[in-house]
């Protein structure tokens, strides 16, 4: 079996600022709608998936949410003309015959890495979508096809190893914990950038064992220093 899993949200938030405002007579905004489908077809075509699903997150709070009042607080609402195609889409997915899967109290990202956990070894999931978490879903078995303003990236393991220093794509979380992610607003350690949490990580192999070594490992003052003052956000994430 062949699946292509959609970020519905990420998608048609690409979709709805990739396209100029498009809109009906009724005064309707259409352009992500237009969008959305156009990569649909696109990536339906090449890859001829035997089935398909589109996951959307839901208004209310995720048990992330609940956690930590700081998660994704820094992001501003749906615009009010995207939030109006939002409902569209899904009644025109659903007439396609496509599934639309929505659950309360999580987000669209747990709704495809449990669509990509329930492929068999004789399966393969391809999931589309514009948001780099999902990179570290990837295995033989899922392919990521990462939407971006330039390109379609199809992200196999040996493809997310070229763009992340030979990393292995469950080792994102542990590149998260020390680099952070200001779209979701995690901080992770202050001071610590991509480029040098990419060769912690490639050197110690994740987060606990890092903080483990820190003692023997070689590092400039001001670099050590930052990882000690950082320890438990780097901690609370890769966990």
């Amino acid at each position: 079996m062949k699946l292509l899993a959609i970020d519905g949200n990420s998608i048609m938030n690409r979709a709805f600022y990739g396209i100029k405002a498009l809109s009906n007579k009724k005064g309707t905004f259409t352009n992500a709608l237009t969008g959305f489908m156009n990569i649909y077809l696109k990536t339906a075509g090449d890859i001829s998936p035997d089935c398909c699903a589109v996951a959307f997150d839901l208004k209310e709070p995720t048990f992330r949410h609940k956690a930590s009042a700081a998660y994704k607080a820094n992001r501003h609402g749906m615009p009010d003309e995207l939030a109006m195609q939002m409902p569209l889409i899904k009644n025109i997915l659903r007439d396609m015959g496509i599934s639309v899967i929505e659950c309360p109290g999580f987000e669209a990202d747990d709704i495809l890495g449990t669509l990509a956990a329930s492929c068999g070894e004789n399966d393969s999931a391809y999931i589309l979508t514009g948001d780099r978490d999902s990179l570290q879903l990837i295995t033989d078995n899922v392919t990521v096809l990462l939407h971006t303003t330039k390109e379609l990236i199809r992200c196999t393991p040996e493809k997310f190893g070229e763009m992340y220093n030979g990393l292995e794509p469950k080792q994102l979380i542990d590149l998260k914990g020390l680099m952070g992610d200001s779209s979701d607003n995690i901080s992770g350690v202050k001071g610590i950038g991509e480029k040098t949490a990419l060769s912690l990580i490639k050197q110690e192999g994740d987060v606990k064992t890092l903080y483990e070594h820190l003692a023997d490992i070689k590092l400039t003052p001001s670099v050590r220093t930052k990882l000690e003052n950082g320890h438990q956000d780097a901690i609370d994430l890769s966990l």
